[in-house]
């Protein structure tokens, strides 16, 4: 699905909701990536998690479409 940045970024933002929603004190991420991610359709090993958790998500802003000519 990420052929772009944005994508990935969307992507990445879901699983981190996700992970959010199921994580507790005491439940590993091991287990959340074998049991919780499986059932949103997440397939991700361990490394990739990782990868995506220490990554910084740009907060997703509206986009204005710029205007030639003054409306």
């Amino acid at each position: 699905m990420a052929y772009n940045k944005k994508n990935y970024n969307k992507r990445a933002q879901f699983i981190i909701e996700v992970y959010k929603s199921a994580k507790h004190s005491d439940v590993p991420d091991t287990k959340i990536i074998k049991t919780v991610f499986p059932k949103h359709n997440i397939f991700i090993s361990y490394r990739q998690w990782m990868n995506i958790k220490g990554m910084p998500i740009p907060k997703s802003e509206p986009q204005v479409q710029l205007s030639l000519f003054g409306a």
